[in-house]
């Protein structure tokens, strides 16, 4: 007799607890909303409640006596009145039709459970594991004594020997299940917990940084406009501090540009681009500092077909720019920077490479992370802008890089044909 309870005593806890591992582990609290959530928990519990009815043999008394009490009591005192109400009518209604249990005792004894549920719920949310197994332990407890009163009441025998068996083991299988749905919701707490910290740091950090950067040019400015005041500064002087007060409201608005694209990294009129005749368009803003620093700029084109890919110039001027800017900076002593395209594997590449210091394995799997750089007075805010564009234009960004031995970035984007009169792109 035990082993013919066992079975499917066992076989019922393995669906609940599928059920419930599906539902806590597929809709985290942090990316579903709440009512969604709860018509997902309804979603799982009709699916494997058809499944449990149609590939397991069914004993009506173990249904009526462990699966109903241990499924309901798990919904509602763990997720509400939705989930409550729908794990009662899956239950008792199949419990009725499909199963063959009496409609009397199934539907006093689930009506009082889910009441008992609901009640506890809202009067007692949350609480340690002792706290709410013992109030899981109350409520099964409660459905067998009015299911068997009942029962007993309209004239069913009981077998005594089953009975206790089966009741022990739904005890055990409501705590178990308590146990178990408690610990994994506690490690979805902790995980939610966790991304709101993360948020909380970033936004603090972000703060800091904008203010940061910010008051340096708007200090100097203020330094230059005081020396302007002065009754006895020559012309010369005067206009020379007015144009690094300008230079450092400037400075302090390219920042804050560069806050909002990448908060916002827009490209807002796409159309095709030609790579070759973009890069040659910005090496002349390049060639000063170029030269200053003693670098050697070379420009190769492997492909002889022209490549076109889509994007807005101005943003994909910034993005070259910034990056040809920081492999300049990367070579001190001088050195050679390469730039090259290519059509290679469906598509447009175009490669930058520098003979500079080069960076780590460390360094480059934190580029674009906010804050990081390899520069004394950098920010890291460029290549996150960068990252944020490229992105935005369905494009690719890659580093290769060893120390000493120079980096190279790679740009990877979809190649579009040439644009025809009255063609409309959009990204």
């Amino acid at each position: 007799m035990v082993h013919s309870i066992y079975l499917p005593v066992l076989h019922g806890f393995m669906y609940i607890m599928t059920a419930c591992l599906i539902f806590i582990i597929m809709t985290p609290r942090f990316m579903f909303a709440h009512n969604r959530r709860k018509t997902f928990f309804v979603v799982i519990l009709a699916v494997l409640s058809f499944l449990y009815l149609g590939l397991e043999d069914i004993d009506p008394y173990i249904y009526a006596m462990h699966l109903t009490p241990v499924s309901i009591a798990l919904a509602v005192l763990f997720e509400g009145l939705i989930p409550g109400i729908a794990a009662w009518l899956a239950f008792a209604i199949c419990g009725i039709v499909l199963v063959g249990n009496d409609p009397i005792p199934t539907l006093s004894a689930t009506l009082v459970l889910l009441a008992l549920g609901l009640l506890f719920y809202y009067r007692i949310q949350g609480g340690s594991y002792l706290k709410m197994c013992m109030l899981n332990g109350v409520m099964v407890t409660v459905y067998m004594m009015v299911y068997t009163g009942v029962d007993t009441f309209m004239g069913t025998p009981i077998d005594v020997q089953r009975t206790v068996i089966v009741v022990i083991l739904t005890l055990i299988s409501s705590q178990l299940s308590s146990i178990l749905y408690l610990h994994v919701k506690n490690y979805e707490d902790m995980r939610e917990e966790l991304v709101r910290s993360e948020k909380n740091l970033l936004i603090g950090q972000l703060a800091a940084s904008i203010s940061h950067e910010i008051r340096n040019p708007l200090t100097t400015t203020r330094g230059f406009l005081q020396l302007m005041s002065k009754d006895s500064l020559s012309r010369e002087s005067f206009e020379r501090y007015r144009d690094y007060a300008f230079e450092g409201i400037d400075h302090a608005n390219a920042i804050i540009t560069d806050y909002l694209n990448f908060s916002k990294p827009n490209v807002n009129e796409p159309k095709p681009l030609e790579v070759k005749q973009e890069i040659e368009s910005i090496i002349p803003w390049l060639k000063p500092y170029s030269i200053q620093s003693n670098i050697n700029i070379s420009i190769q084109h492997l492909s002889e077909d022209p490549l076109f890919i889509m994007g807005e110039p101005k943003k994909l001027h910034q993005c070259l720019l910034n990056i040809m800017k920081n492999a300049i900076e990367s070579m001190p002593q001088g050195g050679t920077l390469t730039i090259s395209t290519t059509l290679q594997a469906g598509k447009v590449q175009i490669l930058i490479r520098d003979t500079g210091v080069g960076m780590n394995h460390t360094q480059i799997k934190r580029i674009g992370m906010p804050y990081f750089t390899t520069k004394e007075k950098g920010t890291g805010l460029g290549l996150m802008v960068v990252m944020s564009l490229v992105k935005a234009m369905n494009g690719e960004i890659f580093f290769r890089s060893k120390p000493n031995q120079g980096t190279i970035c790679e740009l990877h984007f979809y190649p579009v044909p040439a644009s025809s009169p009255g063609t409309t792109y959009t990204i």
